[in-house]
Order: structure tokens, then sequence, then C-alpha cells
């Protein structure tokens, strides 16, 4: 292998991460990695004994950069509002982690308990995450999960849906009309 070049398994991860944030885990058949990272199906199936196998090694690492990414975010000096609407807006803003989404809402039943489990920590790793934000504000677990929720709803979700993000002021007013917190900026 050439220096600079990168293996045949990272060529095989790099183009599925492309085509499951394209085509969905459905939409993506194992032929389609293979004739876009040209390769051979043998190279594909002896580096990963399955499409599940597959989408696991890229949420493995997606996970990592999650963890990485979310990690700044929470120790930077930004305000609590904008901690967790830039959390959610990287997410929506990024193809792949929002590709993640949408196969864990609508193609999750296709998935063994393995690839759910891995889905399941990126939610655990973004709910700690916001958490963690939040604990400045208040200690109340309902207003946390109240927020948390509203965050969610309205980035994430509608992203999903097709249906446009709400502002961070919105949001914001969103969350000072609940009262949930009076003075959340």
């Amino acid at each position: 292998m050439a220096k600079g070049r990168p293996s045949k398994k990272q060529l095989i991860l790099d183009t599925a991460q492309g085509l499951f944030a394209l085509h969905g885990y459905q939409g993506t058949a194992i032929d389609l990695v293979v004739r876009e990272a040209g390769v051979s199906k043998p190279t594909v199936y002896n580096n990963f004994p399955s499409k599940q196998a597959l989408l696991q090694s890229l949420i493995s690492r997606q996970i990592e950069c999650i963890a990485v990414r979310q990690h700044s975010l929470v120790n930077s000096n930004d305000s609590v509002s904008d901690k967790l609407y830039t959390l959610f807006q990287q997410i929506v803003e990024h193809p792949f982690e929002l590709a993640l989404y949408k196969i864990y809402y609508g193609e999750s039943y296709k998935l063994d308990a393995a690839t759910l489990d891995l889905f399941q920590q990126i939610e655990q790793i973004t709910e700690k995450n916001c958490r963690i934000i939040l604990s400045t504000l208040s200690q109340n677990e309902i207003k946390i999960a109240a927020i948390i929720a509203i965050y969610k709803n309205a980035t994430l979700i509608n992203t999903l849906s097709a249906k446009n993000c709400a502002s961070k002021d919105e949001l914001n007013a969103s969350i000072q009309v609940l009262g949930i917190i009076s003075d959340f900026s």
C-alpha cells in the first residue's frame, strides 16, 4: 500500500458511509458498496461479514466523533442555550449522523440487537451531554428532560420529518413561555 492512500477497509468504510447517508440502510446494498469503492465483493466480506457489521463499524466510528465533538462543546464558554442549540444543529447538519437517526427511527426493525445498542450509545452520549450543559441551570430532572425533549423535537425530529428546524430564539421563547426556566438564554 502506498503511503497516504487509505487502506481498502478504510475505503470501504468511507464509501459505505456516503452511501448509507444518501440511500439509508435498505437502499445500500453490498453490491453498491463494491461498485462505488472499486473493490471486490470478497474484499468487502473479508473485512465485514455482513452489511450490519459494516454499519456497526461505521456507528462505532461515529460514536467516537460525536463524543469528542460534544465534549468540546460542553466545555466551551458559550451560553447554555447556545450549547444546546449547537449540539442539535451539529447532528442535523452532519449528513451521516442525520442518516443514522433516519435509519434508527425508520429502519430499526431490520437491525439486530448489537446494532440497536450502538444507536442507543449515540442517544445516551447526547442526552448525557445535554444534562451536563443544563445542570448549571437546574437540578430538576423533569425540567431538564422537558428542555431536552423540546430541543430534540424542534431540531432533530423536525428535520427527520422534513420540517424546518426552530431557531434558537424560538426554542428559548418556548422554554420561557412554558415556564420551565425563566431566564433561559
